[in-house]
């Protein structure tokens, strides 16, 4: 049983099952949580787990991290507080499964913003699959009705999950400019604890304007999840299996994020799958099939 729990392929499948189910307590909760104590509390608890893990490493690095402060606050801003702020910002407004379609199309993303920000050129090919996930989540965006881009009525909730692709796409690329020499132990403990600090005035601006939560069995449980699971266990879990089957074999498992999504916000939060919701994932799909073909 041990030697199961621990195959790579088991441990990649958790590590996205745990970050799809971030997304159905996001939703779950849309009404009892506001979006910035989620995240707040989320890594705070996240930073006190990953504390005894991480210190050594932290202290070994601190003259790197000290060096590249600025960096190390702006990629802690970028993927603590921005990304997660807007992901259950976006989730009072949308679903589950049109959430998970959209943050299918992160690896495209990537890509297009690692030609903007790395000028690195791509083929013909995945040029083509950019432009086809572009309009797979356009269609689920629009529910079906492209034309409605144009009337700007568009969910405010899939615009903001579609800024927060964006935000972790920029955070990616930039991580081919993390510093030498400094451990991904002691990075990751740097970016969450400036992300916390970064997130202060925004809690204290929320708190301000009356948006507070009670604090009972239901946001306990709500609390322990997302401090545990899609943060601390997803990362320690996701780590291991790239250290054991490579990058390139562990990025495949981030496609199974949509299928978990969506059959958790069936099962979990009664969500139900429209014909839009099929056309956008082949579109999806095909784009990045075609996008992460070699050349």
């Amino acid at each position: 049983m041990l030697r199961t729990l621990t195959h790579p392929y088991i441990l990649l499948s958790l590590a996205v099952l745990f970050w799809a189910g971030n997304s159905v307590v996001g939703r779950a909760y849309a009404t009892d949580l506001p979006p910035v104590a989620m995240v707040f509390w989320r890594w705070v608890i996240a930073a006190l787990v990953l504390l005894p893990i991480c210190l050594k490493h932290f202290l070994r690095d601190f003259h790197i991290i000290r060096a590249n402060l600025p960096y190390i606050a702006v990629q802690g801003l970028l993927s603590i507080s921005a990304f997660n702020t807007l992901l259950y910002w976006g989730l009072h407004y949308t679903t589950v499964v049109n959430t998970s379609l959209i943050q299918a199309g992160m690896p495209v993303a990537t890509l297009f913003f690692s030609i903007l920000i790395l000028k690195k050129g791509i083929s013909k090919l995945a040029g083509i699959g950019i432009a086809l996930s572009m309009i797979g989540v356009s269609w689920v965006i629009t529910q079906g009705d492209l034309a409605t881009l144009a009337q700007l009525e568009l969910n405010p909730g899939d615009l903001l999950i579609l800024i927060a692709v964006f935000v972790w796409s920029i955070y990616s690329v930039l991580l081919a400019k993390a510093p030498t020499g400094l451990s991904r132990l002691a990075f990751t403990l740097a970016m969450v604890l400036c992300g916390v600090i970064v997130l202060l005035p925004a809690y204290g601006w929320e708190l301000s304007t009356g948006a507070t939560f009670e604090l009972n069995q239901h946001t306990l449980i709500a609390f322990a999840y997302i401090g545990l699971f899609p943060s601390v266990l997803s990362f320690l879990c996701w780590n291991r299996g790239v250290e054991l089957v490579g990058a390139n074999t562990a990025g495949v498992f981030l496609y199974l994020m949509p299928i978990f999504g969506a059959i958790l916000g069936m099962i979990l939060l009664g969500e139900g799958l429209q014909n839009f919701h099929f056309v956008g994932i082949a579109l999806i799909v095909c784009g990045i099939w075609l996008s992460t073909r070699q050349k």
